[in-house]
């Protein structure tokens, strides 16, 4: 990348990464490479042109939905859509609801909300959805969870306290499906301690990589 960056927005379309944000965009480098794009056939990353009034440094979330990278930033959520280099807001009704880190499993953005709720936001509808089915089994998520998709089925990871005041790190491991009526439905397939942290750990973002 041609800028330092932390906490950038970023996603991987049709075989190049797109990064937004996580830069001071009223720095000349900032501005002018706010939003970049690595191309790994050519090794090179290239700037792409931003508006102005797009530019923030803090991206909250963001994910990648109907071949777009969304971002949620200070001031409301971006959209940009590669295939015709153009940038947009995101409806007002996914603003109002995305409070952060989020994950896509079959077309559906899964976030949660203020109350600590699993909510999905179904982009055909301009919806949220909340997702039935996890309530009883999942702590309230309101700080410090992420979620990302592997193999088609959403991951939760949060941090707990261990017996030792140790900071566990917990997974939990969902299939989501619509059910008929249009709503979201979720089964919890497993859930468990994945890992035991020193006391004080953080966890900052959750990614699903294949190897």
């Amino acid at each position: 990348m041609r800028v330092r960056r932390e906490f950038a927005a970023a996603g991987a379309i049709d075989g190049k990464i797109y990064v937004l944000g996580g830069c001071q965009p009223s720095t000349w480098a900032g501005s002018t490479s706010w939003a970049e794009v690595y191309d790994p056939c050519t090794e090179v990353w290239s700037s792409i042109p931003s508006p102005p009034e797009m530019r923030e440094k803090w991206m909250h979330g963001n994910a990648v939905l109907e071949g777009k990278l969304l971002a949620m930033a200070d001031r409301g959520g971006v959209v940009f859509d590669p295939v015709t280099s153009s940038w947009d807001n995101v409806s007002k009704r996914l603003d109002i609801g995305w409070k952060g880190r989020a994950a896509v499993v079959d077309g559906v953005l899964f976030s949660y909300d203020f109350l600590g709720k699993i909510k999905g936001y179904d982009p055909r509808q301009d919806r949220w959805l909340e997702l039935q089915g996890v309530q009883k089994y999942l702590p309230k998520f309101l700080s410090g969870a992420t979620l990302a998709n592997v193999a088609g089925r959403l991951y939760v990871v949060w941090e707990g306290q261990g017996p030792n005041k140790e900071t566990d790190l917990l997974c939990a491991a969902l299939e989501v499906h619509r059910e008929p009526n249009g709503g979201l439905r979720g089964t919890i397939l497993w859930s468990q301690v994945i890992l035991s942290l020193p006391k004080g750990t953080s966890t900052i973002q959750c990614l699903s990589l294949g190897l």
